[in-house]
């Protein structure tokens, strides 16, 4: 985590996806989400993520937590397991941030799709 400190000074690292489950392989690769205030643009994170690739020797996938959907987020927050973390009230923050806006997303969700079951259809 001392190279990603270097570059983006992440407050946030979190590992998801198979590696945190634990169902990962040799040929598998890392999934980090991150939050810093340190904006990447997508060649810059892709760079960084190459260069974290060669450090580790597995391919990753670098995903910037801010931009990130909804339902992206929930899932790295709910199954994700955090490496790296010096801000535990940003932290907090942002998952309660992010599982409000899941549920408001479901709730929103379920009044179309109770539209969608009484009309037999998507199209009015």
């Amino acid at each position: 985590m001392v190279f990603m400190k270097e570059k983006i000074n992440p407050y946030l690292i979190v590992l998801f996806g198979s590696a945190a489950k634990g169902t990962d392989r040799k040929d598998s690769d890392y999934d980090l989400a991150y939050l810093s205030d340190q904006v990447l643009g997508m060649y810059d994170r892709f760079m960084l993520a190459q260069e974290l690739a060669a450090i580790v020797n597995r391919d990753v996938d670098l995903i910037d937590l801010k931009e990130a959907t909804t339902v992206f987020a929930a899932q790295v927050v709910g199954t994700g397991q955090t490496i790296y973390c010096n801000d535990e009230k940003r932290r907090a923050i942002f998952e309660m941030k992010t599982l409000k806006m899941y549920a408001r997303l479901n709730e929103e969700r379920a009044i179309v799709l109770k539209r969608i079951r009484e009309s037999g259809s998507v199209y009015e």
